[in-house]
């Protein structure tokens, strides 16, 4: 029961944290808004980090967080993606598409020899139509004619580039999970703040601080109920639940931003929802 708790709890923070960003990254360019949430974020996780952890000592523990460094700037580029895409595009159609990183997450393991088993089978096949369905609407007056949905390829890439990134986690998983996205946070902002500086600076309207502010936090408390699901178990309900960000953010921008995809977008949300619960599974499992 603590682990739906806990799991369903993440997935809500990240949902509400997609939803507070748009109107930010709307108005503001995109690496201004991402450099705030990051910074908040490392503000709220250093005193913890201080307080619970110590520096790594031993060659097995500095390698790890050398790749949980790595895991910095690979996050700042998905987030980036995906707040380019819900600056363009409809949450109930950008979040799920995001929530596909599990698949490429597979696809990568397939490529590098890795047998599709269990729920994958359906899974990988059903993400891609998904994908597909999601991403592209009717084109205007011409009703024969289809264009790609706005923000979809920014989902798509956030997705992918977030397949990546539990490969490189797992490898750093010697240490406790406040240092290693203590220090991803770290590498993020050193490779962040110049690209920022140069393409979008650091100036954040007075009237967005308090909604950065609670996205910073939502991102950390996610995290952390994130962790904790998965050290109580069963490591695949706690997979299952923090995947459904996709189906609450699909629930979230109808119900709430009164979004109204086409018929054929509305298939291809649920076939990725789908997706992503069976890919989960098949992890979890």
């Amino acid at each position: 029961m603590l682990t739906a708790a806990l799991s369903l709890s993440c997935a809500f923070a990240y949902t509400v944290h997609d939803y507070l960003i748009m109107r930010v990254v709307r108005a503001t360019p995109v690496l201004t808004a991402l450099f705030w949430v990051q910074i908040v974020g490392l503000g709220i996780l250093a005193p913890l980090w201080l307080l619970f952890e110590e520096l790594p000592s031993g060659g097995e523990e500095w390698r790890a967080a050398g790749l949980a460094a790595l895991t910095g700037p690979i996050e700042i580029l998905a987030i980036a993606c995906l707040l380019k895409g819900l600056a363009v595009g409809k949450l109930s159609v950008v979040g799920p598409l995001a929530a596909l990183g599990g698949g490429f997450g597979a696809a990568f393991a397939i490529a590098f020899g890795e047998p599709v088993e269990g729920l994958a089978v359906l899974g990988l096949p059903l993400a891609v139509v998904g994908a597909v369905l999601a991403s592209v609407e009717r084109g205007g007056e011409n009703e024969r004619r289809v264009t790609a949905t706005a923000g979809a390829g920014w989902g798509l890439l956030c997705a992918l580039i977030w397949g990546i990134e539990p490969v490189i986690i797992s490898e750093a998983s010697l240490l406790p999970a406040i240092s290693v996205v203590t220090f991803g946070r770290i590498a993020s902002l050193i490779v962040l703040t110049p690209f920022t500086a140069l393409l979008g600076g650091f100036a954040l309207q007075r009237v967005f601080r308090r909604r950065v502010c609670w996205c910073a936090t939502l991102d950390i408390a996610g995290f952390i109920a994130w962790v904790a699901a998965t050290a109580i178990g069963p490591v695949a309900t706690a997979s299952v639940l923090v995947a459904q960000t996709g189906t609450m953010s699909a629930v979230f921008g109808m119900a709430v931003l009164r979004e109204r995809p086409a018929r054929v977008q509305l298939a291809g949300i649920a076939a990725t929802v789908a997706a992503v619960t069976l890919l989960a599974l098949s992890e979890g499992g």
